[in-house]
């Protein structure tokens, strides 16, 4: 009887929990996305050596989400991110060279895209990293209504230029101007929401540079971690990372729309060496477990409740579905999606629906299991030999299971041998003509490229490689 009855007060909660989100509005939606930090290095993940408080605060207000998983480096995660699809069919699993062409397949359909077709408003500020030459791969092209910072991958954080090369644009123009970019790119995104009429919800994307090296930060917060040797610059940046958060955290705050708004803040793969990532093996550019679990926290007010925890397997596909799905939006338009929505999930309501993930098409996850092919690597990941973990009861991945469970590493290679059928060829990474221009993106090279020049004459910004050193903030008061 008292079974019965428990079974029923279960589901009237989940009738009444159901009930209060179909009530619920679109939400607004905001992806703040931080580059090269260390699992470890956020509070809420234990992180102990920079303050963190308003990244630790979405996590203590809402939920974190302890089995998020990204992709090694950056452009194959922001490649996923953008279209629910696994990296190496979208064209993104190598990154861009600093003078190629190539970016993400121009077929791909992006999350922005299918937001402004459900008719939200679709900003982006921050690091595309998906193609920084040909127009059809910028930002502007990919569904995002306004777009501000840069194209591709290493910046100067003072003079927002890449080996002399000008790369900071606002909607599809090259903008030439000193300020340290984490607090631009928070004071740009503060400044849309702030602005925002209310007639549309909104997608806001925020993936800082912070915190990617070069090391940068102004003097006042470099000061505070000199004592930390080579890893102090690292650390203030991570420090003015919080700060810019917490700058857009405020606009939301005092726009009034805290409670029809979902936040996630999240990593694009695994610290590098230098910035921890805790218990777990391996570093940025490997597929163990520190290469690819990242920290993770979603807020939403009402929706999530505050300082829960989620423990299932979930990938950075799963959010093009997620967010269609609370968006009202068709997200089953054009090529498959890898990404299966992971709301019930987040909100603590079901656990994940995933049980597979294809890393790479050497490297794959089923279940508690996790195969590495023997021979795979990627970037600075040298060569490996064959290895199955069980990553539930060792997600440190300190026991090889391979030779003592061969069937079941035959039967995952079978899997990856099937998933290769369904690999598509990248671009060809054919070289920037008449390499180097002024400024990234072809129009804008071709348009304002003596301009460009001129400008940052007048502003004492230097061509070629500058020096990777910290600058006063003299843009500090403009964020």
């Amino acid at each position: 009887m008292a079974r019965s009855l428990l079974s029923r007060r279960e589901l009237f909660a989940g009738l009444a929990a159901g009930a209060a989100f179909a009530a619920a509005p679109r939400p607004n939606i905001v992806v703040i996305l931080s580059d090269d930090m260390g699992w470890q290095q956020a509070g809420f993940n234990g992180g102990t050596g920079v303050p963190t408080p308003h990244i630790d605060g979405l996590a203590r207000d809402g939920v974190s989400l302890t089995q998020f998983y990204m992709q090694p480096v950056c452009t194959p995660s922001r490649g996923c991110l953008m279209t629910g699809r696994y990296a190496w069919k979208n064209g993104t699993e190598r990154r861009p060279s600093t003078a190629s062409r190539q970016g993400m397949l121009k077929d791909e359909r992006t999350i922005a895209q299918v937001l402004r077709e459900a008719g939200y408003a679709t900003w982006m500020t921050g690091k595309w990293h998906l193609g920084e030459w040909q127009t059809a791969h910028l930002p502007l092209a990919r569904g995002f209504e306004h777009h501000y910072g840069h194209y591709g991958a290493v910046i100067d954080s003072f003079s927002h230029t890449r080996e002399g090369i000008l790369d900071w644009h606002r909607n599809g123009k090259p903008v030439v101007e000193r300020g340290y970019s984490t607090f631009l790119l928070a004071g740009e995104a503060a400044r849309l929401i702030r602005d925002h009429d209310g007639k549309r919800p909104f997608f806001l994307y925020v993936p800082f540079n912070a915190v990617h090296g070069p090391h940068q930060a102004p003097e006042s917060y470099l000061r505070k971690y000199e004592h930390l040797s080579r890893d102090g610059p690292q650390r203030a940046q991570l420090e003015c990372l919080d700060i810019g958060v917490g700058r857009i955290l405020e606009a939301i705050r005092e726009k009034g729309i805290e409670k029809n708004t979902l936040v996630l803040f999240t990593n694009d793969n695994g610290g590098p060496r230098g910035a921890p990532n805790g218990p777990y093996r391996g570093t940025k550019s490997a597929y163990h477990e520190g290469g690819i679990r990242v920290p993770a926290a979603v807020r939403w007010p009402g929706q999530i409740k505050p300082g829960s925890r989620v423990d299932g397997m979930l990938h950075v596909t799963d959010l093009f579905p997620t967010f269609s799905g609370l968006a009202g939006a068709k997200a089953a338009v054009g090529l498959p999606l890898d990404g299966i929505d992971a709301w019930d999930c987040i909100r603590g309501v079901k656990p994940s629906a995933r049980t597979r993930i294809v890393h790479s098409l050497q490297v794959i996850r089923e279940g508690s299991w996790k195969l590495i092919e023997q021979g795979a690597s990627y970037y600075q990941w040298e060569e490996q030999p064959l290895q199955l973990y069980n990553i539930a009861e060792d997600p440190y991945e300190k026991r090889n299971l391979a030779a003592s469970q061969p069937a079941l590493a035959a039967k995952l290679r079978a899997v990856l041998a099937e998933q290769r059928k369904h690999a598509r060829e990248e671009e060809t990474p054919e070289r920037i003509p008449d390499f180097p221009p002024v400024v990234y993106g072809e129009e804008e090279n071709r348009l304002y490229g003596e301009q460009v020049r001129q400008q940052m004459r007048e502003l004492g910004i230097e061509e070629g490689r500058r020096k990777r050193t910290a600058k006063k903030d003299p843009g500090k008061k403009r964020a």
